[in-house]
């Protein structure tokens, strides 16, 4: 099958190899979303217009802040915090309606409040990164219909993380029926559980390591079981330290 710009991030997804072949996909994306923030786009007004209104998660912060662009950082966070504020003056009047009382007809309004919820649970490269990732679901689909290669790249995955795991059986029942369907569950099923098992006895010798009666044994491919199963457990990426 012919690779074009929406299959060639799958093919790489699981050439890479690891726990999950769409985590290395997102994970990717998220680097790349990160990069782009902190280059020429902070400058560019309709970016600083949806990072006035989302922000950043904690995380994102957190990376941007690592990748030693402080002044694009901070002159984002300036124009964020400056929307805030002209928000907050704007919303504040409607909490100093009627006090609650016993004859009081209405309560007092907070618009505060959910307006604060919603912008401490939005994030521009969390937007940024869904809106394209979802999409490789459906790639994925339709590669497994139309290139025969992507069956043998699944068989010889280490299945995938719990989150995209669930997704993948949800939308293989909407992409797939009968008999595919079927046939696709008899190979993604036994897989999962096959690469569970492997993964925790990984873990389990990881953690006999912390015995002395074990100190002398190779490590083999228990060194980063830990790592690789905060991956498979919660979509988690860190760094070995």
């Amino acid at each position: 099958m012919k690779e074009s710009l929406y299959t060639i991030p799958v093919n790489e997804g699981f050439e890479e190899g690891g726990e999950c072949p769409f985590c290395n996909i997102k994970h990717k994306l998220e680097r790349e979303a990160v990069d782009y923030m902190l280059g020429a786009s902070y400058m560019e007004d309709d970016i600083r217009m949806e990072t006035n209104k989302t922000g950043f998660c904690s995380k994102h912060y957190a990376e941007m802040y690592g990748k030693q662009n402080r002044l694009g950082v901070a002159l984002m966070s300036d124009t964020h915090l400056q929307k805030v504020i002209d928000d907050l003056k704007e919303l504040a009047p409607a909490l100093k309606g009627e006090k609650k009382g016993i004859f009081s007809k209405k309560a007092t309004s907070n618009p505060v409040t959910p307006y604060l919820n919603t912008l401490t649970n939005s994030c521009y490269i969390c937007n940024k990164i869904n809106n394209n990732f979802d999409r490789y679901f459906d790639t994925f689909f339709y590669m497994w219909k139309k290139d025969s290669d992507m069956e043998e790249k699944v068989k010889n995955s280490k299945g995938f993380c719990f989150e995209h795991f669930a997704t993948l059986i949800e939308m293989a029942q909407k992409n797939l029926s009968g008999q595919k369907y079927d046939d696709f569950i008899d190979i993604v099923v036994p897989l999962e559980i096959e690469n569970l098992v492997r993964l925790e006895g990984e873990l389990a010798f990881f953690i006999n390591k912390f015995d002395h009666r074990y100190k002398d044994e190779p490590w083999g491919t228990a060194k980063d079981a830990l790592i690789r199963a905060m991956l498979k457990l919660g979509s988690v990426e860190v760094e070995d330290k």
